[in-house]
């Protein structure tokens, strides 16, 4: 039962995160000679095609008989609440309908939920790594072994997955961080805090906790392929949100992924359309 859990509850995620990735690369693309190019859509899109992968072959793994822990079934049910919301109201802003909501709750009742999920995380970061099988870096130096059945449970593979995943942990982390400012900020001016800016927000830190324990976990080639691409994705999309966060650029998809983005009704100068 845990295993279809986590399994479909991963394939669930890694769906979403694709099917975001491509629908912000189609945006970017499609409206950039109205509005020039988006970093953060570009930016999205790159931390997608590496994500959206990795939670599709973890899902699928696990399906096959991959190995899970409590760790890994609590953060997958933790990760999915904040996950559908985005979706669900990404799907909104795309059929023209409102794609949003402000919902008024006291700092107070937000500080206490911000505490709760840094304790359980807290305490989930101890159990991955009190498990019988967890991984720890640099494994290789102790042991030459490699699996038989292409797992990167042990030698330099495992000790490399390591790695690749707890550095996308940090640059997750520091997005989440600078999404979670933003809200702080837009909650001083409106006092109200944006559902779709908290719930992507959400997805962040609960996807950094997803790869901590992935971390730990032993996979596969394919999922280290996709790892490894994360870094440099994971790089750029998050000097992107610094840059927006601190508005040292001008985004006009500077929301992320929230309002609908539509063609203007004349065609600019520069496009070399005829309205």
């Amino acid at each position: 039962m845990m295993s279809l859990v986590i399994g479909i509850g991963s394939l669930m995620i890694g769906i979403a995160y694709a099917g975001l990735g491509t629908l912000s690369a189609w945006e970017t693309i499609n409206l950039h000679r109205y509005r020039g190019w988006s970093r953060f859509g570009i930016g999205f899109s790159l931390m997608a095609a590496s994500c959206g992968p990795h939670h599709l072959v973890h899902g699928w793994g696990v399906l096959q008989g991959e190995s899970i822990s409590y760790p890994m079934f609590a953060a997958t049910l933790i990760g999915l609440p904040a996950g559908l919301i985005f979706v669900l109201l990404r799907f909104e802003t795309v059929l023209g309908r409102q794609g949003d909501r402000w919902v008024a709750a006291s700092p107070h009742k937000v500080m206490l939920l911000a505490v709760t999920f840094t304790l359980v995380a807290g305490v989930l970061a101890a159990w991955t790594f009190a498990q019988p099988g967890a991984e720890f870096p640099f494994q290789f130096l102790c042991t030459s072994s490699v699996p038989a059945d292409g797992t990167t449970g042990t030698g330099i593979g495992g000790s490399v997955a390591f790695l690749a995943n707890m550095f996308v942990v940090i640059t997750y982390g520091m997005v989440g961080c600078y999404l979670a400012d933003r809200q702080v900020r837009s909650y001083l001016t409106s006092g109200g805090w944006s559902l779709s800016g908290a719930a992507l927000t959400g997805v962040f830190f609960t996807c950094a906790q997803m790869h901590f324990i992935d971390a730990t976990t032993p996979g596969n080639g394919l999922m280290l392929f996709f790892d490894l691409i994360g870094i440099p994705a994971s790089i750029y999309f998050l000097w992107v949100v610094k840059q927006v966060h601190s508005d040292s650029v001008m985004d006009w998809n500077r929301r992320p992924l929230v309002g609908a983005a539509a063609a203007p009704a004349r065609p600019s100068p520069w496009s070399g359309e005829r309205a």
